[in-house]
């Protein structure tokens, strides 16, 4: 059978509620997180949420819900299991309701929508796709872009990573081609007339390109996987939070989700119309969930019924390990979640008044140092020193992880020194400021994401993310 690609335009009604905020805006009179270029789509999502920023997932739990376990120096370290996800009845009904949302039967035969049976969950083809933006991109959509893409890959598994490339298309570029997601921006007034939206209503819209594909089974001879495609935003319709959700939307109809009932299924993006409630974090649980289900669980253009059998066991219990240490301006938290076979790290603590190179208080060489604790795969524990050294003057600097130590799977970790040595015991990470935050540029394997924390940049804490840890760390000056 020959390959057939088609593009199917889904809108993205105006979201109903507007947010105040603008995406990089902070509290009133503390400084804005820098702006984020395409090299920095593979670092973890970094946010301001009231007065404190936040690295990673936003997978941290409850307050008080974890006993604590061990003090490792200054550092309270918890350990248990918190019921905070989304269960498998809910994400199995949202996902029956999505895959009906491809089909409509008042359609004509022969139409786009009939190409997309219902139950077929759809998703993209068998490798990650990468983003790309039309030249001529404002650095602050740009910036949306990346945030948006950040917070999509924390909810995916780490072999399904979304890239951006550096390189910009031309206005001429007859793409977007295989593996590839354009994303431009634009009035509605200057779309081509085969993309107006229905009744000029729409924000955003998402271009699938879609391929059908013999499968060579006798039951199921054909299947349908997206090769491709282009969202377009008017971004004079949207701002802040809500044009975040906009782009988000568009690019989770990319990765394949249809648009689901307001009223049975409010807490997700994927409304028609957009959800009601929405979040410096971006994605809903519900979401995540089903980005995670999709693309950790299933191969493109499964039927439903086998992605069922192939879904598994689906937990709403997720094993959390925490480290807190206490700080001049409010606590600074840090750890993982492990759930579904997905560990997410997480760090937060109070935003600094101003940036680190205008903190005048510092300079020449500055530590930090704390701890890092974590998640293996297999539900181990690691825990080991953290130190994070800046040379104030080159904004350059080390991060440190030292005497790194496992507990058995499931197992609370103990006192310093009770457990078993993890690896060689010693991860080391280039990494440079931006602002109040830090990212790697080189080390170890692995991907270093960080902040600084506190007043006077008292604190500092971050993520690691590696295949075979995901841990948090935090220190003091």
């Amino acid at each position: 059978m020959d390959v057939l690609r088609t593009a199917i335009v889904i809108g993205f009604a105006a979201l109903l509620s507007a947010c105040g905020a603008g995406t990089r805006s902070l509290t009133p009179g503390l400084p804005a997180l820098p702006l984020q270029a395409p090299h920095q789509a593979a670092q973890a999502p970094v946010a301001s949420v009231g007065g404190r920023l936040h690295v990673g997932a936003d997978v941290a739990p409850p307050a008080g819900a974890l006993p604590v376990a061990a003090h490792h120096g200054e550092v309270r370290i918890s350990h248990g299991s918190v019921r905070d996800g989304v269960g498998r009845a809910e994400l199995i009904a949202y996902l029956l309701a999505d895959a009906a949302s491809y089909a409509d039967p008042e359609e004509e035969p022969g139409t786009d929508r009939q190409l997309l049976p219902g139950g077929l969950i759809t998703r993209f083809a068998a490798t990650p796709p990468t983003v790309r933006v039309a030249a001529g991109t404002p650095p602050e959509l740009l910036d949306e872009t990346v945030r948006v893409v950040q917070a999509i890959n924390a909810a995916l598994p780490r072999d399904w990573q979304l890239g951006f490339s550096d390189v910009r298309t031309p206005a001429d570029y007859p793409g977007p081609g295989d593996g590839e997601i354009l994303v431009t921006f634009g009035r509605q007034a200057d779309l081509p007339p085969e993309v107006v939206p229905p009744m000029g209503e729409d924000i955003g819209l998402a271009e699938p390109r879609y391929s059908i594909v013999p499968t060579g089974d006798p039951e199921m001879p054909w299947t349908i996987e997206i090769v491709g495609g282009r969202i377009r935003v008017d971004p004079s319709q949207t701002s802040g939070l809500e044009r975040l959700g906009v782009i988000a939307h568009e690019l989770i109809h990319l990765l394949g989700r249809g648009h689901v009932d307001p009223e049975r299924f409010p807490g997700t993006l994927m409304v028609a119309g957009g959800s009601e409630e929405l979040s410096v974090h971006v994605l809903h649980p519900l979401d995540r969930e089903a980005l995670l289900a999709v693309y950790g669980r299933t191969a493109p253009g499964i039927p439903l019924g086998r992605f069922l059998d192939t879904l598994g066991p689906w937990s709403e219990t997720s094993m959390h390990v925490h480290g807190a240490i206490d700080a001049e301006d409010g606590e600074i938290s840090f750890g993982a979640a492990l759930r579904n076979g997905l560990s997410q790290p997480w760090a937060e603590g109070p935003t600094p008044n101003a940036h680190l190179e205008d903190n005048p208080s510092l300079s020449g060489s500055v530590r930090w140092t704390g701890r890092v604790v974590g998640l293996t795969p297999r539900s181990e524990t690691v825990s080991g020193g953290a130190s994070l050294v800046v040379d104030v003057a080159t904004l350059l600097g080390t991060v440190d992880f030292t005497d790194l130590e496992h507990w058995e799977a499931g197992v609370a970790p103990g006192a310093v020194g009770t457990g078993g040595l993890w690896l060689d015991g010693d991860l080391s990470y280039r990494v440079e400021v931006l602002g109040n935050t830090f990212i790697q540029t080189g080390g170890d394997e692995g991907s270093v994401t960080g902040a600084f924390f506190d007043p006077d940049h008292e604190g500092m804490g971050g993520v690691v993310v590696r295949d075979d840890l995901s841990a948090g760390f935090g220190g003091r000056r």
